[in-house]
């Protein structure tokens, strides 16, 4: 059996319809049965996507938020007429709920007047010195956020409040969800690249979402880019004949294009070095059972379906050469948040000493945490355990665990293979 690529979707895309960009998602939520795909220009379909696991997996939730980041700054492109230096913005008053945080004459001219220092406008004398309170900030982004934008007047451009509304937009996508640091990490590059070109380079809305179109391109090309690099060093650590035990989706779905754990796989396989794949389903959501087993099986890998309680016993049959996760998050020491029963998995393998490797891109290490016990821990709704409530009965939903380093043979990288311990000194 040949491996076929061709067979799996693109995860995400973005491209432009009509000069308008457009992201393109596959709706996770609707495989193995149904291939529909998700398309918009509004940044806050692409934030429920994520929310609502239309589209998931570290990498591929990255490229998402950048992507919202940019169709965010297009919408203030678009609010001002369409060239960045003119047009006349409407009035931006507080959304329902804040009335008492904006003053009403405080429309989107009045707050350009405040903030230039410009005289002889009545509503900003009325406005008082809203805007030298402390809380003002956090109106003005409700305000904004309420009514899209409206950062473009007859005057010109107002580069605070579009930075503001970026950031602010910002941080909603990147709370979406906290765990997967590739998330935060896509949406501070490409907030970077939007504050740089606004401060240093005086650039308008039209040109910043023109680059963010093109950073999100790119990011695409670098994701697949690593994904099949991250393949090629762990296909060297797996024996011939192999045959691999994964948790999770960490494939092509997971990504941008390729995967990163089923990268492993499939460039063994290509090799002709891997046998067979055994999926955990992957309670409660069913990542394995819904995606990783479709995935294999589009691709042409030979592929078998477990429920999460036979790992240990398939396992003892000596079935299993290595174990290959993904990651969301490593801390510095080498720790590892996946999907929830990961840890499971790897106490698992080393009592039956097999290996278990973690594969992940560079942009999922993160420095700044020292050890796993400061990742935090999504928690999702109980309905995902639970659909029909029992009276009585709390759920406790935690969409990921923390494997300790100590049961990591190695972290697989587009950089090479390293022991949890090669890391931490790396980074310290």
């Amino acid at each position: 059996m040949a491996l076929n690529l061709d067979n799996l979707p693109r995860t995400i895309e973005v491209h432009k319809v009509s000069g308008v960009p457009r992201v393109r998602m596959i709706d996770q939520r609707l495989l193995p049965y149904e291939e529909v795909y998700l398309e918009t220009s509004d940044w806050r379909t692409v934030v429920d996507a994520i929310k609502t696991l239309a589209v998931r997996g570290a990498p591929a939730i990255g490229v998402a938020g950048a992507a919202a980041v940019m169709l965010r700054a297009w919408e203030f492109l678009a609010a001002g007429g369409g060239s960045g230096t003119g047009g006349k913005a409407p009035v931006l008053e507080a959304p329902a709920g804040d009335g008492a945080d904006v003053p009403a004459a405080a429309g989107a001219d009045c707050l350009m007047c405040q903030r230039r220092g410009q005289e002889g406008c009545a509503a900003a004398e009325a406005a008082g010195d809203f805007f030298d309170r402390p809380e003002s900030s956090d109106a003005v982004h409700r305000a904004l956020d309420g009514h899209r934008t409206f950062v473009l007047d007859e005057d010109g451009f107002d580069s605070e409040l579009f930075s503001m509304g970026l950031d602010f937009a910002g941080r909603q996508i990147a709370a979406a969800r906290p765990t997967a640091v590739n998330l935060s990490w896509a949406v501070k590059r490409a907030l970077r690249l939007a504050r740089k070109m606004v401060q240093d380079g005086g650039e308008g809305p039209a040109a910043v979402a023109d680059a963010l179109y093109g950073l999100c391109r790119d990011m695409i090309g670098e994701d697949e880019a690593a994904n099949r690099a991250i393949g090629r060093n762990g296909a060297e650590l797996l024996p011939h004949g192999a045959t691999v035990l994964t948790h999770c989706n960490a494939g092509s779905l997971a990504t941008a294009f390729y995967g990163t754990a089923l990268g492993v796989v499939y460039s063994a396989f290509e090799q002709g070095k891997l046998e067979r794949v055994y999926a955990d389903e992957t309670r409660p959501v069913g990542q394995g059972a819904r995606l990783t087993a479709w995935e294999l099986s589009r691709a042409g890998v030979p592929v078998t379906l477990i429920c999460d309680d036979m790992a240990a016993s398939t396992m003892a049959s000596r079935k299993i050469d290595a174990v290959v996760v993904g990651a969301d998050r490593i801390a510095a020491n080498g720790d590892v948040a996946n999907k929830i029963g990961t840890l499971g998995v790897a106490v698992l393998a080393r009592h039956f000493g097999i290996p278990f490797y973690v594969a992940a891109p560079r942009s999922t290490i993160d420095a700044s945490i020292a050890t796993g016990e400061a990742i935090v821990i999504e928690r999702r709704d109980a309905a995902e355990v639970l659909p029909r409530p029992i009276a009585g009965v709390q759920v406790d939903n935690p969409a990921f665990d923390v494997t300790p380093a100590q049961l990591v043979a190695a972290i697989i990288t587009e950089d090479g293979v390293s022991t949890p311990d090669d890391l931490a000194n790396a980074l310290s």
